[in-house]
């Protein structure tokens, strides 16, 4: 069972409960975009569409289509939708294999912001390392992590050690 350190993109004062994993704060948004800028950064969806169009013209697949099937996820905040790089090479924006791989293991009813942060947070079957931090280094064990991944309710923030009378350990 995965356990992972999202306390930096939830609010404080919160249990470890699925739903919180759709409510992005402030705080959590500026952690996730940090948490990505070492892999690529994040960005507005509609620069990324222009992006892909430029360096992927012709039949290339658009943005929305890809985020239609499920091969790249974004999140929203303040009805703009936002898009980690990590899931394109940076040379070519083609789609990167590695992050392709890990996102079909994860539960496909999970938000673009339970996505981001589970692939933002520090994991501790990774050694305390991010998945998105991995995905070039030990893409196997970053494989395992996220097919052992079943449910969001396996998804606890690390706040919760915190919490008081949740009965959970991290």
């Amino acid at each position: 069972m995965s356990r992972a350190s999202v306390s930096a993109f939830l609010p404080a004062s919160a249990g470890p409960q699925a739903a919180e994993l759709e409510v992005p704060s402030g705080r959590g948004f500026i952690a996730l975009l940090e948490a990505f800028r070492a892999t690529g950064g994040t960005a507005p969806a509609e620069i990324v569409a222009r992006l892909l169009e430029e360096h992927q013209p012709g039949p290339a697949t658009s943005l929305a289509q890809r985020i239609y099937t499920g091969q790249v996820f974004g999140f929203e905040w303040r009805a703009s939708l936002w898009i980690p790089m990590f899931q394109f090479e940076a040379n070519d924006l083609a789609l990167n294999a590695a992050a392709q791989a890990v996102r079909a293991e994860l539960p496909t009813v999970w938000s673009g912001w339970a996505l981001a942060a589970w692939f933002a947070a520090a994991n501790a079957q990774l050694e305390g390392h991010s998945p998105v931090d991995m995905l070039r280094s030990d893409l196997d064990a970053v494989l395992q992590v996220a097919r052992a991944q079943e449910t969001a309710d396996e998804f606890v923030p690390y706040h919760a050690r915190r919490a008081v009378g949740l009965g959970r350990h991290v």
